[in-house]
């Protein structure tokens, strides 16, 4: 890659046997014979590579591409009136965040003051709006004023994007349930072994908006996000129908995953590489917009509670396999990772 024009090598095409496409519907609805099945389906995936798709995951398409519906109208606002959701101060995450460039020289919380002194922001062309689960009343943390139970920022004068982000949200908490049962049955645990751990989760939802490439660019490609592993648990990624998404083998492939009509994909996270010291992988990948039109997708960051201490399974540390992560403390984990995330944006 060239750091100066920010473009990467195309990559290779992707094929079934890289990322599979899961029929989730099996293991959701299915006998025991089908649930087993596709837990040996997720654990190759996860194994070999830290990716797959699934379809027939009960999201219905409807409210998909609704969430897809009001990423494009919010997006499509002026600068100024999205800079009026950024975030208000340090290590906050919720609200608006413009492309690296963009945020040059302002200020968060919907100031646009010139500093002095802005230094120079790297990154690619990435636009997010950030959202922190929102808590039902009966949640353990509902009145919790520690800041890592963020405020969501919404947009002023949209309570159709209100509605369908707290839907969506709600959506995926069910479909994520059900990841985690098929996650511990992939590793040969008790169908509960993760639940345990995110019951009042810091789960992190996000729209995304990659715009178009600069025509009056010659070659290459425009860069929306650089190569990067999540620090999540999972991660469930809506795509739309442009594509962008690049996935790095083991062997150090680039391989192209394309989008795949009504799937979500879903990615092992770094969290949940630790947890299972290295059985499952967290994987190096990128978004390149290799095509002249406006990209958008959504996604959910599963991440434990905020008490809870991420360490190697004891399953999974032997004489032959030995620990290979240090245990961490996931709130410290998460507050160190909101004031980097706040700092890159706008210091």
């Amino acid at each position: 890659m060239s750091t100066g024009d920010l473009r990467y090598e195309n990559p290779e095409t992707v094929s079934v046997e890289d990322i599979p496409i899961i029929d989730f519907g099996r293991f959701l609805n299915g006998n025991a014979e089908d649930r087993t099945d596709i837990a040996e389906q997720i654990s190759d995936a996860c194994r070999r590579i830290g990716f797959f798709y699934i379809v027939n995951h009960g999201v219905p398409e409807s409210l998909r591409q609704a969430v897809l519906s009001e990423a494009r109208s919010f997006f499509n606002r002026p600068f100024e009136e999205k800079m009026q959701c950024a975030p208000l101060e340090d290590g906050q995450w919720c609200g608006y965040l413009p492309p690296r460039g963009a945020a040059e020289g302002t200020k968060p919380g919907g100031s646009l003051r010139p500093e002095s002194q802005a230094s120079n922001v790297s990154g690619g062309t990435l636009e997010q709006f950030n959202m922190m689960r929102v808590k039902l009343a009966g949640d353990i943390n509902y009145e919790n004023p520690d800041p890592a139970f963020q405020r969501n920022r919404w947009p002023a004068g949209a309570p159709n994007f209100v509605e369908t982000m707290i839907v969506n949200q709600r959506a995926l908490m069910t479909l994520s349930g059900e990841l985690m049962r098929a996650f511990s049955m992939a590793l040969g645990l008790e169908e509960d072994f993760f639940a345990r751990f995110h019951k009042s989760p810091l789960a992190t939802f996000g729209l995304n908006f990659y715009p178009a490439p600069d025509e009056a660019r010659q070659g290459g490609s425009d860069v929306g996000v650089g190569a990067h592993c999540d620090a999540s648990s999972f991660t469930v990624l809506l795509q739309d129908d442009v594509g962008g998404l690049e996935v790095r083998e083991a062997s150090g492939r680039w391989i192209a995953a394309p989008y795949v009509p009504g799937a979500y994909v879903i990615n092992i996270g770094d969290t949940l590489m630790g947890w299972t010291n290295g059985h499952f992988v967290s994987t190096l990948h990128r978004v390149v917009s290799r095509k002249r039109v406006d990209r958008y997708s959504a996604t959910l960051f599963m991440n434990p509670d905020i008490d809870v201490t991420v360490a190697p399974i004891d399953r999974f540390v032997t004489e032959d396999s030995p620990a290979q992560f240090e245990p961490f403390n996931n709130e410290e984990y998460m507050k160190t990772f909101f004031v980097k995330f706040y700092d890159s944006m706008f210091k």
